[in-house]
C-alpha cells in the first residue's frame, strides 16, 4: 500500500532529491503566482485549494513534476494551450521536465489555473 501524507512537508521528505526540488520549487511560483492558496493532500499528493475548491494538483516524479489539471485557455494567454501541447500527457495533466524546467511557462500554467 502506497505511503499515506499527512501534508505536503511529509510529501516531499519521501521524495528523491531531485523531484523534491522540483515539487518545492513549483510550491513556491504557485504561492507567488496565485497567493492565498491552502495547502492539503488529496489523492496522496499536493493540493492547493482556494476554499474548498482545488485549483491544482502537483507530483515529483523521476524526470518531471506533474501539474493537474490542465488549463484553459486563457483571454489574456490564447497562445497558452499551443505552448503547452508539449507537456500534456492526456486526461488532463501537464509533465514539466525537471531537466530544464521552464520558469516562465510553468508560472503563465499557474497564473492560468488561479484564474480558472
Amino acid at each position: 500500500m502506497a505511503q499515506k501524507y499527512a501534508d505536503v512537508d511529509a510529501y516531499l521528505a519521501d521524495l528523491d532529491e531531485r523531484p523534491a526540488a522540483g515539487v518545492r520549487q513549483l510550491r513556491r511560483w504557485v504561492h507567488e503566482e496565485v497567493p492565498g492558496l491552502s495547502e492539503t493532500i488529496a489523492y496522496n499528493m499536493p493540493t492547493f485549494r482556494r476554499g474548498e475548491a482545488t485549483v491544482l494538483h502537483v507530483a515529483g516524479w523521476r524526470r518531471f513534476v506533474s501539474v493537474y489539471p490542465e488549463p484553459p485557455a486563457p483571454p489574456d494567454d490564447p497562445g497558452l494551450v499551443l505552448d503547452l501541447a508539449p507537456y500534456s500527457s492526456g486526461k488532463g495533466t501537464l509533465r514539466f521536465p525537471l531537466a530544464g524546467l521552464d520558469e516562465q511557462l510553468v508560472r503563465r500554467t499557474l497564473r492560468a489555473l488561479g484564474r480558472a
